[in-house]
Formats: C-alpha cells, sequence, structure tokens
C-alpha cells in the first residue's frame, strides 16, 4: 500500500453495540462507561506504522444506529475499503439485522472488492452471551464476512481486529490467498487462554 494513502473504514450496525467505543478506543486509546449514542456520523483519523518504511493513513466513519438515521447510511459506504458491522454479544436482536447490513453493504459496494468483519463486542460479558459463537462464525463465513470478538472495555482483540483487516486489504492487492494469514491469526486467537478472544 502506498505511503500516505487514506483507507477508509466503515462501523455501523444497532445502537448501544459499541461502535464508538471501539473506534475511541483504537484510535485514541480510551473509553467511557458513560459514552453517549453517535447522532448522524462521527470520523476519526490514524496513522499506522506497519513497517520500518511505509505508513496506513486510517479513515474510520462511525455511523449512527438510531432507526431514524438508518437511511443516511448508506452515503457514507462510498469508497470504503472495509465495514465492519457490530454486535453485542449479549443483546442477540443485534444480530438479527446483520443480514440487512451486509445486503445494504453490497448493492452499494464491489461485494468482491469489499471486506467485511462482523464483531462480537462485549465479549468481556461472555457469561451472559445470547448469539452463540459457533452460528456467527457460520454465518460469517456463509457471506463472505469474517468473525471477530472484541471488548472495546478491557481493550481485548481491538488491535488484533484493524490487524487482521490491514492483512486483507494488503491480500486483496495482491490478489494472493488470503488463507494462511487469516488461518495464523485464527489460531492465535483460538490459543488464548480466555474464552472471549
Amino acid at each position: 500500500m502506498s505511503k500516505g494513502t487514506m483507507n477508509k473504514i466503515v462501523i455501523i450496525g444497532e445502537g448501544r453495540v459499541g461502535k464508538t467505543s471501539l473506534t475511541l478506543r483504537y484510535c485514541k486509546g480510551e473509553y467511557s462507561d458513560t459514552q453517549e449514542s453517535t447522532i448522524n456520523v462521527s470520523y476519526l483519523e490514524k496513522t499506522v506504522q506497519v513497517n520500518e518504511t511505509d505508513k496506513v493513513n486510517i479513515a474510520i466513519w462511525d455511523t449512527a444506529g438510531q432507526e431514524k438515521y438508518k437511511a443516511l447510511a448508506p452515503m457514507f459506504y462510498q469508497e470504503a475499503v472495509c465495514a465492519i458491522i457490530v454486535t453485542d454479544i449479549t443483546f442477540k436482536e443485534s444480530f438479527d439485522k446483520v443480514k440487512m447490513w451486509v445486503t445494504e453493504l453490497t448493492s452499494v459496494l464491489d461485494p468482491n472488492k469489499l471486506i467485511i468483519c462482523i464483531v462480537g463486542n462485549k465479549c468481556d460479558l461472555e457469561n451472559n452471551r445470547q448469539i452463540s459463537k459457533q452460528f456467527a462464525q457460520e454465518y460469517s463465513q456463509s457471506v463472505g464476512a469474517h468473525h471477530f470478538l472484541t471488548s472495546a472495555k478491557n481493550n481485548r482483540g481491538v488491535d488484533e481486529l484493524f490487524q487482521y483487516i490491514e492483512i486483507l486489504k494488503r491480500q486483496k492487492q495482491k490478489k494472493v490467498c488470503s488463507k494462511p494469514l487469516i488461518d495464523s491469526i485464527d489460531r492465535k486467537q483460538q490459543n488464548r487462554k480466555k474464552p472471549c478472544c
């Protein structure tokens, strides 16, 4: 990826699932239990040093999940290289509309170029899980998406999520098979002692 390129990522999902918390945790290292819901859309940038010579500029568009703002979301999808659909593992209804988000994304953007990640957030609340991990993984695979678990509160899996996205972007650009690198990250996540990530 060329130095100075701006890579757009959109974060979508139902309200109160932790979209803004994930964005703030990754971009600023911040978290608040009293984070207010996003109104319309918010925007943050982060520059990541990927090796000794190259930097990647990431622009993260955090869209509002409330019903009255959903009609506006598609206009923010344009030119996105990745979409992160966030769900709350303790709230089953947050996963029920993932199919709608996937359909909407692929109607606006080229599914052959777009990276879709379906994220189960709040994995620090594993004991309150309402969404089967196996079901979420199998559904993600069925729509060509990648499943990930995070906790914005405890900063679990957040950096790994965005590192994973960067690997996928580079692999798509090189038009090579992504399975070996993806499997490597998946194995690291599965080998962690903590059940949530």
